[in-house]
């Protein structure tokens, strides 16, 4: 994907890393069994407030104390905590910056391709990496997941027009 010999080599930014995806799993992980175990507490309180709607079924929630769900709801809000932890880092896009071309990626499967031509600006917008047209029509929009440095160094070394903080 080079076009000679001195242009520099494609560059591949965002997505977790190994400790990354680590995090994101124990943090989900432990959230969703927090939940569980704390779900009948949470739904009894609820069902108290006489302005809460549904009380009926939050009594019911908190009603449910049978020994075997002392357990069994931890356990159910872990494996529901890691399917959305799983979901978090499979969603989150990839770039392949290159001198011609930015593929994002999501899922494994090129989902968009921005060509050099077409770019006008990239900059970080809060969490999110923006690239434009020179008539400020966003090609790309989204939370790009990395070091700041290392994003920014990606872009600028491919010659792209980078406007924001040096990172």
């Amino acid at each position: 994907m080079t076009t000679g010999d001195d242009a520099p080599p494609v560059r591949t930014v965002g997505g977790f890393d190994r400790s990354g995806r680590a995090w994101v799993a124990g943090l989900f992980g432990a959230g969703g069994a927090a939940l569980g175990a704390l779900l009948p507490l949470l739904a009894r309180w609820a069902g108290e407030l006489p302005w809460m709607p549904f009380q009926g079924p939050l009594r019911l929630l908190g009603s449910f104390d049978e020994p075997w769900l002392a357990w069994g709801r931890p356990v159910v809000g872990l494996v529901l905590g890691l399917a959305v932890a799983a979901w978090v880092v499979v969603d989150t896009p990839v770039l392949d910056v290159g001198p011609d071309r930015i593929r994002v990626r999501r899922r494994g499967e090129v989902e968009r391709v921005v060509e050099r031509a077409k770019v006008g600006a990239v900059h970080p917008r809060g969490s999110k990496l923006v690239i434009v047209t020179e008539s400020g029509r966003t090609l790309f929009e989204g939370d790009v997941e990395g070091d700041a440095s290392q994003i920014r160094q990606a872009f600028v070394d491919h010659g792209y027009p980078w406007e924001g903080p040096e990172a």
